[in-house]
């Protein structure tokens, strides 16, 4: 005679242990001061690689540098921490900005959005100071809610040098 022994009691007997799913390792978490300020200088570095870019038209090299680096490194750790800031740090926007929309208002999105360009190296430059717009202002709410330090005279200068590079004659020889 063969025992059959029912699923159910194996998989019970198995996971008997195991915590039910919470989620909560997927919300969102405070920045150190040392992480917030890390991302600041990053991001504002690496601006200048799109810019310079731009400038020679190397489009390969500036989508790269605008929509994945800049993108996702930087500009979606600040949108989440954003969301962290409005919605208490309980809140999970899912992997890689999923759910973004569900939970930026509306004006932030069509902001957020608008950073999406195509091929065209005049959008580009207009998607990169777009995209710097954004950042900033979501960085700032961040910083001022969670009283760090903004980087308000790195990102002048820089943004001196983006629109220095961006009004440079293709002729020219050095920025």
């Amino acid at each position: 005679m063969i025992t059959v022994i029912k699923s159910y009691w194996i998989r019970d007997s198995i996971t008997k242990d195991i915590k039910q799913p919470s989620y909560e390792a997927y919300v969102t978490q405070k920045p150190t001061e040392e992480e917030f300020a890390e991302i600041m200088n990053s991001f504002w570095g690496d601006t200048a690689y799109v810019a310079n870019s731009l400038w020679r038209e190397e489009l390969y090299f500036v989508k790269f540098m605008l929509d994945n680096i800049i993108r996702f490194n930087y500009l979606q750790k600040v949108i989440e921490w954003y969301l962290g800031v409005q919605y208490d740090w309980k809140i999970n926007p899912n992997k890689c900005g999923r759910w973004f929309k569900r939970y930026l208002d509306k004006e932030t999105w069509q902001e957020l959005v608008s950073t999406y360009v195509g091929s065209d190296l005049e959008e580009n430059w207009d998607a990169l100071f777009k995209t710097c717009t954004l950042f900033r202002r979501l960085s700032q709410m961040v910083a001022d809610d969670l009283d760090f330090d903004y980087p308000l005279e790195y990102e002048m200068k820089m943004r001196e040098y983006l629109e220095k590079v961006r009004n440079l004659s293709p002729e020219a020889t050095e920025f």
